[in-house]
């Protein structure tokens, strides 16, 4: 018996439905395929799943178009691209009937969703799992997916689509060679590329198709919803179990089957436990548990290392600028303190030794005894003199000179008198009472500086004494010393003291250091700042203490650079340390991860495996925690998920499959049942008491399956739902439980393909001398009516069927009874004729009171499609139906005559035209009375 699905849209032009196989001869032969293009679907395992498109099984003659594709896997992304490609232009516009046995129904749905996805993956993969029929299973697909990610290969040899019919074979394209990523990558383009011998016929249809590598293998086209049988079940070859022994229809063609060598279930079960444990931790994701465990945490080690290194570098560097900052301008203080002491003590001097050159009546040797002893203990000093201004000119009124000082170098007492005479302009501020402070290092070889301060006679400014002192007396306090560096510049930025000599002695005018600039603009006696010096390059710390002397200033300068490189130096071993931390904590996170990561890969791994449809997991608890306890419920869910699948299997055998897939979404609202408008389809056959009576049980289970399955694939074929069978009796439902647009239409043309079909049938047996001679003029009689009735479960909470009931169903049972007494094949009521006129032919047959019922009903008999009714049928229908209106009109001689023609026109007997002629003659002999409402009461069923 074949059991045939609903039409599922298939490659957008196309309609795909299946007809479940139950592998009887019978029903296979009784299956013609001839309004379609017909798929025998075949499956094996070898590594895995691989399905063809073969060849009627076991021999048999079939005439009509089928396809034929060799051996392909279900993994094999671009050949199952290419295969759905050729589909398309293939079955363009047409019905592809897919005819599989019963035991891999799961596969066939899933393989056709998969190429459905193929073909056009901007369709939601849910939507697609619950097209074909597997919205019971877990979608692991994310709605918005990307494209295919190919691998490269070399070249990839596809087989044809093969169309096979009446005129022969058609191949609808030839062998061709692609070439995958490679077309844009000029290292390719540039080799020379083996191209793979094309495979024969043979190989292609004994062998699996071999491709080469593939893409992806998480592409998202793997995870559409499948449950293809596990490895410990039964493979499967040309659609037919094998198990190590024959089947029963094998074993009546042995001649024609093939034996194949399987692996034994236990090898296989212990070979896929193994198989689990070799887990992708990034199957399916973006990234792994793992690696965003340890991303997670090596981040928080970042930050957290990072803000203490920086919060203690930065107070570190604050503690160290301050502590800089406090001992810059305390260093500035106390040079300055002291150098102002020694200048001092300079001019002191100085002035004893000008009385002592201006005393009066001291002896000459006296007064050279005191300079010698002078000069003797203060050898820096080493001229001293006082002048008088004469208008622009200074002279001499007296000097002196050590002259040990003298004899030792090679300056002479012209070098002196140079000196002053270079700096006049300076000197000459000492007649205005001003102290001046000078660099007098050029023209000498070691340096020096000049004081000139202002001296009196006679109560008068009117002497300048000028002293020249070797900086040997001060230089000791501006000594290069740590970090920092000390000088002295006089009031107009000339250096007069400096830790570098060749400055000093060249008198360099610092004033285009910032420091010095603001030294001697700042009112202030002391001063800090931190500035930029493009000169020496880099940011620096100065400070500056002016002595109180001439406008001179000591002045302190550090680089920062260099004050803070115990701060930089800390923050790299502290950035040393850190990164020791981090690669510790990565590799101890690394191995504690998987203690966490492990369980929950198998369970990953486990749900793929659920997705698939394998619901036996071979996974335990590991641990004691959270995830061993969610291991645990998991293992429970997929049992249950496994009694889950066992009864919607056991239910799709018993229970329309579109019943079933609405239960399995909506299984609460089809208990409640509703009220809806359908179409009640009726069937039964006509003496078939007699005919099972003639037949043996095996004879009588053959004829009935055949019968059945090929009405139930016409059934199912237009939309129709099967509600039960009643021993040789079908009762149908179009338009419930899923909308059926155009339900009255679908019906009736079903109802005209079932007496078609029939009609074959009966040929085909009476040719083959099959059953016996009543068997193979059977008829069948069917009634239709549409209006409102209550669809839904009925019976108990423990058993209960999905059914229609109400006046509607009743109605639709009592026409196809009284199919039998009008003698004819099809009796439908007036909402069916509406809304079928303009396509099938009928004829009004009469106006009856059926039993139960009080209102009358219309009742009429679909004849056939108006586009192959022949002539006569046409004419019979029309002189009947003229009949009947003389026949209310009381006419009775005249109706008689019409109904003979209506009956010679037709050719053959017609039992309603004899009916009525015997009513006419009745009521011609007893009147029925004026009140007459041409009504006929049934009063049986």
């Amino acid at each position: 018996m074949l059991e045939i699905s609903a039409e599922i849209p298939f490659l957008k032009t196309s309609k795909l439905i299946l007809l479940a196989w139950d592998e009887s001869l019978p029903s296979l032969e009784s299956w013609k395929g001839d309004d379609g293009i017909t798929i025998f679907f075949q499956t094996r395992r070898t590594r895995e799943l691989e399905f063809r498109f073969g060849p009627p099984p076991w021999g048999i003659s079939f005439q009509n178009d089928h396809f034929e594709y060799p051996f392909l896997s279900i993994h094999h992304i671009s050949a199952n691209k290419h295969l759905a490609k050729e589909l398309t232009q293939a079955s363009e516009g047409k019905n592809l009937y897919v005819l599989y046995p019963k035991n891999v129904e799961v596969e066939v749905r899933s393989v056709f969703a998969r190429l459905e996805y193929l073909y056009d993956d901007r369709i939601s993969p849910d939507r697609i799992t619950h097209r074909f029929g597997l919205t019971g299973k877990t979608s692991s697909i994310p709605e918005t997916v990307g494209k295919t990610k190919e691998i490269e290969t070399k070249s990839l040899s596809y087989p044809p689509l093969e169309l096979i019919g009446v005129s022969g074979k058609t191949k609808r394209r030839q062998m061709e060679l692609v070439s995958i990523s490679t077309e844009n990558d000029p290292k390719v383009q540039d080799q020379h590329i083996e191209i793979p011998k094309i495979q024969s016929k043979e190989d292609l249809e004994n062998g699996s198709l071999d491709l080469g590598k593939e893409e992806d293998p998480n592409h998202p086209y793997d995870m559409i919803e499948s449950s293809f049988a596990s490895s410990d079940e039964s493979n499967y070859t040309n659609g037919h179990q094998v198990n190590g022994e024959k089947s029963s229809v094998l074993s009546q063609k042995e001649d024609q089957s093939k034996t194949i060598v399987t692996t034994p279930p236990e090898k296989e079960s212990k070979e896929e436990n193994a198989s689990s444990l070799n887990i992708d931790s990034t199957v399916g994701t973006k990234f792994s548990l793992q690696l965003k465990m340890m991303g997670v945490i090596s981040l928080l080690f970042i930050l957290s290392v990072s803000s203490i290194i920086i919060f203690a570098s930065f107070h570190f560097k604050r503690s160290i600028e301050l502590q800089l900052r406090d001992n810059n301008i305390r260093m500035a203080e106390i040079i300055g303190s002291k150098v102002r002491s020694d200048i001092l003590g300079v001019v002191e001097k100085g002035r004893q030794i000008a009385i002592t050159l201006t005393t009066q009546g001291l002896p000459e040797d006296d007064r050279k005894l005191l300079l010698k002893t002078f000069f003797k203990n203060d050898k820096e000093f080493i001229y001293l003199g006082i002048f008088e201004r004469r208008g622009n000119t200074l002279v001499i009124k007296r000097e002196v000179f050590n002259e040990e000082e003298l004899k030792k170098s090679s300056v002479t007492e012209d070098d002196f008198h140079a000196v002053v005479e270079r700096n006049r302009d300076a000197l000459v501020e000492a007649f205005n009472g001003q102290t001046v402070l000078l660099n007098s290092s050029p023209g000498f070889v070691e340096p020096s500086f000049a004081i000139a301060i202002p001296t009196a006679e006679n109560g008068e400014l009117d002497n300048a004494l000028v002293i020249i002192v070797k900086l040997e007396k001060i230089i000791g306090a501006f000594s290069k010393k740590g970090i920092e560096t000390t000088f002295m510049v006089n009031g107009s930025g000339t250096v007069l003291a400096h830790p570098k000599e060749d400055l000093v002695l060249a008198a360099t005018d610092l004033t285009g250091m910032p420091i010095v600039k603001s030294m001697l603009t700042n009112p202030q006696s002391k001063f800090q700042m931190s500035y930029l010096d493009d000169e020496l390059g880099g940011n620096y710390l100065g400070s500056f203490q002016k002595i109180g002397f001439a406008d001179a200033g000591v002045i302190t300068i550090v680089s920062e650079e260099k004050a803070f490189a115990d701060v930089y130096k800390s923050q790299k071993t502290n950035l040393y340390i850190a990164g020791i931390g981090l690669c510790s904590a990565l590799i101890f996170v690394f191995f504690f991860s998987k203690t966490i990561t492990k369980p929950v890969l198998q369970l990953l791994s486990a749900t793929l495996e659920i997705a698939k449809g394998n619901f036996k997991i071979g996974i335990k608890p590991t641990t004691q925690d959270e995830v061993g306890l969610l291991t645990k419920y998991f293992i429970d869910m997929g049992q249950g998920l496994e009694e889950r699948e066992k009864v919607k299997n056991i239910l799709g055998s018993m229970i329309d499959p579109v019943v079933v897939q609405e239960a399995m979404v909506d299984l609460a609202a089809l208990k409640r049942g509703s009220e809806t408008h359908i179409t009640a389809f009726f069937s039964d056959v006509a003496s078939f008491s007699t005919i099972s009576e003639q037949l043996k049980s095996a004879d009588l289970a053959s004829l009935l399956n055949e019968y059945l399955s090929a009405m139930t694939i016409i059934l199912k074929k237009h939309e129709g739902v099967l509600d039960k069978y009643i021993g040789d009796a079908i009762v149908g439902i179009f338009n419930a439980p899923v909308p059926v647009l155009d339900h009255e239409l679908k019906a009736a043309r079903a109802s005209v393909d079932m007496v078609l079909k029939l009609k074959e049938l009966r040929e085909y047996w009476t040719k083959n001398n099959l059953y016996s001679k009543e068997a193979q003029v059977m008829d069948a009689r069917i009634g239709l009516n549409s209006g409102p009735a209550k669809v839904g479960f009925m019976g108990t909470d423990a058993l209960a069927s999905y059914t229609m009931m109400g006046d509607t169903v009743n109605l639709a049972a009592r026409l196809e009874a009284a199919g039998k007494d009008y003698g004819v094949n099809i009796l439908i009521t007036d909402p069916i004729r509406d809304k079928i006129k303009d396509e099938m032919l009928t004829r009004f047959v009469d106006l009856v009171r059926v039993k139960g019922k009080n209102e009358p009903v219309r009742i009429h008999e679909l004849i056939g499609y108006r586009s192959d009714a022949q002539s006569n049928l046409v004419e019979a229908a029309a002189l009947y139906e003229s009949g009947f209106d003389e026949y209310l009109k009381q006419n009775w001689k005249k109706a008689i005559q019409y109904f003979q023609d209506s009956e010679k026109a037709k050719g053959v007997k017609d039992k309603a035209s004899h009916m009525l002629i015997e009513r006419c003659e009745e009521y011609n002999l007893n009147s029925p009375g004026k009140n007459w409402d041409g009504v006929f009461t049934r009063t049986h069923k």
